[in-house]
């Protein structure tokens, strides 16, 4: 990773530490695509995680289709907007994910822990804007290729 890629990771992991959720947008076959809200932490690899429920619209998309974009905003005018490719995870991966989750959000496990699934998104695409300064920040960056087809 470039130097400049990882300070554009740092501060994504940052701006997610600090505003804590966005939208998740997946790909619904066949149909208009599915967004929702969720709670989101960052490891200090830039991997976001978020936690969804098996009888999920979501949960169903990401089986189909692992490619999402999501939003995460400020309130005062920064956001980045990213695309990604998402795994739902297993084992001791989730539960670390699980605990970090846990740490940011707490109760994040749902009101069926049981069918509680953390999914983990690797960001290939990033692009952050600041519309609060004079002229305002666009500044996108490309970490790593993404798969087209799902």
């Amino acid at each position: 990773m470039t130097p400049a890629h990882r300070q554009t990771v740092e501060r994504l992991a940052d701006f997610v530490r600090t505003h804590g959720g966005g939208v998740v947008a997946t790909n619904a076959p066949g149909a208009c695509p599915e967004s929702a809200w969720v709670n989101l932490v960052a490891d200090d690899d830039g991997r976001l995680v978020f936690g969804t429920n098996t009888a999920s619209r979501k949960f169903a998309n990401l089986g189909a289709d692992p490619r999402v974009s999501l939003v995460v905003v400020s309130g005062t005018g920064q956001e980045y907007q990213l695309e990604g490719e998402a795994v739902v995870l297993a084992g001791e991966p989730a539960r670390a994910a699980a605990g970090l989750l846990e740490s940011r959000h707490p109760g994040s496990g749902g009101h069926d822990p049981a069918a509680t699934r953390l999914v983990e998104v690797t960001v290939g695409w990033v692009r952050f804007v600041d519309v609060a300064v004079d002229p305002p920040v666009r500044e996108e960056t490309v970490l790593r290729a993404l798969s087209s087809e799902p």
